[in-house]
């Protein structure tokens, strides 16, 4: 990260790579992300070639139609789950791949919509 007149400054190019990969984990062309982001598909382009970098807003609605960090889309972490799993508990998620991960990932939102298994 750069500072340049007291503004955050990102790696374009990694930003860029982030959210191509993002984007075909989805299996979403660069129209179907502009779509959704209420965005031009030369926003994509130019974001994903590193010509430019999405605002602050777009970031966050990026963030969470990819279900990541903000922080993973910059570049500034490579995890891209935000996890918080008890210190007892004994588990290797960097063992899962992005699908698994997902699974995971849907299996969690099943549990905590059931009151059965949500903590008070």
């Amino acid at each position: 990260m750069k500072v340049a007149s007291g503004k955050a400054m990102y790696n374009n190019n990694e930003i860029g790579i982030r959210i191509r990969s993002l984007r075909k984990e989805k299996n979403m062309t660069q129209t179907d992300l502009a779509n959704k982001l209420r965005v031009s598909r030369t926003c994509i382009a130019n974001w994903e070639n590193g010509i430019r970098q999405p605002d602050n807003k777009t970031l966050t609605m990026m963030s969470q139609l990819f279900a990541v960090p903000v922080d993973y889309i910059y570049g500034r972490t490579n995890h891209k789950y935000n996890i918080k799993i008890p210190d007892y508990l004994d588990i290797d998620l960097t063992k899962l791949n992005s699908d698994g991960i997902s699974m995971l990932y849907e299996y969690y939102k099943y549990l905590i919509s059931s009151d059965r298994f949500k903590s008070e």
